[in-house]
């Protein structure tokens, strides 16, 4: 093949080299431009070819062969998995090329993305190829319950930021919280398959339940009571109502489990990030670990594509995880593991995360006064000391879903909620994506769309 052909770039500080190198070749073959049983260029030519390390080409090679994309074959090489290619169907297609990126979306008031101007992608990129330059430590398909270094740095942070109690074995890491929730269901000691979630809901964790054979319902945290199921999901330092649980609050919710033999999922969703006051220690502290599992992941204090995740177990939870743990591949890369325990340990993240608390209080009180400055009394704000968006009450005769319906043609994009309230419509709106500079303009172009 003709290896000048390959596209790449070192100035890029988001994507690293190689993952450019494995993205490329993924297009190659999904594109038929590479066949089955297509040799690969040596390690050694492709190098001297690009002037890249042969390091940096062996990673691109090792994750494409991880994710079946090629073999490697001794004495021959790397080539295209005739597996692969026989897999494709040509009903998969259409999917393919209907599916492009949307780029109607002019402002984002979405969850889903953080502003890419946080993220210091050099010191991210240290951390990477100080991993990269001990490769007896990535060549293995790593420890079931998470690298051990990764366990243990997250057993000091945790107990620094968040006041958990808890050792490296307790820790269990995953590719997000819903490949954490698959093992989990599997120890609980519980007679009925039933978990209730702080209203109104969370989604992923609704979809790893259901997909498990429990029946799921919603709860208010401020009346519990006998009758819930022994398995709740809250999220204590931010939850739904836009301020954290109070003291008394708390404590209903450990004497609950006392009392009736509960467990209690504390998913700590940004509960570093507070405006007006402190963070609120975790759940899992004031219990000293008892029957609460803590839930972390740093999709919002790092980036949302970095697939780590943990969960704290109580101890009397381990025995069934151990019997239970080789039954477990890891689904989080050994690498950023690795590179994400040498990024905390350096002081990275507690830096970043003091930064982020900087920025986003500022993106609050911007999108509140915007919204105040052009709606006027036509909104109520329902929420704003915590997280990363306001939850808003628009005074129009419109449902949520056509709130973001309207929106999305003005290049809005936003969050409905959908409750059982039949007062006036409620959405999100979420400043972790957005550019400082957009607020006021996105809040115009959403004024705009309900009003002409």
């Amino acid at each position: 093949m003709l290896t000048s052909a390959i596209n790449y770039t070192k100035k890029n500080k988001v994507i690293p080299v190689y993952q450019q190198l494995a993205n490329y070749f993924k297009q190659e073959i999904k594109q038929g431009h590479l066949q089955a049983q297509d040799k690969l260029p040596s390690i050694r030519k492709l190098s001297a070819d690009l002037n890249l390390s042969r390091t940096t080409i062996e990673t691109a090679y090792n994750i494409l062969v991880s994710e079946g994309y090629l073999i490697s074959r001794p004495q021959s090489g790397y080539q295209v998995c005739a597996l692969l290619i026989a897999s494709k169907t040509e009903k998969s297609e259409p999917y393919l090329i209907k599916k492009s990126p949307n780029n109607s979306i002019r402002y984002n008031f979405s969850n889903n993305y953080i502003d890419s101007s946080t993220f210091d992608s050099a010191l991210w990129r240290r951390c990477l190829n100080k991993t990269l330059h001990d490769p007896a430590s990535i060549t293995g398909y790593g420890e079931a319950q998470g690298e051990f270094i990764l366990r243990k740095t997250l057993a000091q942070y945790s107990y620094t930021a968040r006041g958990v109690i808890c050792t490296p074995e307790q820790i269990v890491v995953g590719a997000g919280i819903q490949s954490l929730l698959a093992i989990l269901l599997n120890l609980l000691p519980l007679k009925e398959k039933s978990v209730a979630l702080e209203a109104p809901g969370f989604p992923q964790a609704e979809q790893a339940f259901t997909d498990h054979g429990w029946s799921v319902k919603t709860f208010d945290v401020a009346n519990i009571n006998a009758d819930l199921p022994r398995l709740l999901l809250v999220s204590p330092s931010n939850p739904y109502k836009g301020q954290a649980l109070s003291a008394d609050e708390r404590r209903n919710l450990l004497g609950w489990s006392a009392l009736n033999d509960g467990y209690i999922l504390e998913d700590d969703y940004n509960g570093e990030f507070r405006y007006f006051s402190r963070p609120v220690a975790s759940l899992q502290g004031m219990a000293n670990g008892e029957r609460i599992i803590y839930l972390g992941s740093f999709s919002r204090s790092l980036i949302p594509s970095l697939r780590i995740s943990y969960m704290v177990l109580p101890l009397n939870l381990l025995p069934a995880y151990y019997s239970s743990a080789k039954l477990y591949n890891q689904t989080s890369s050994t690498i950023e593991q690795l590179a994400l325990a040498e990024f905390i340990a350096q002081g990275h993240l507690q830096r970043h995360v003091k930064k982020l608390r900087k920025l986003y209080s500022k993106k609050n009180d911007l999108l509140r006064t915007a919204l105040l400055k052009n709606f006027g009394k036509k909104i109520t704000i329902l929420d704003y000391a915590s997280g990363l968006h306001l939850r808003i009450s628009l005074h129009y005769h419109y449902t949520a879903n056509k709130i973001a319906s309207k929106a999305l043609e003005k290049g809005v994009k936003i969050i409905p909620v959908l409750t059982k309230s039949h007062n006036f419509p409620e959405i999100l709106l979420s400043f972790a994506g957005i550019a400082a500079c957009d607020i006021e303009a996105g809040v115009l172009a959403l004024k705009s769309a309900l009003e002409n």
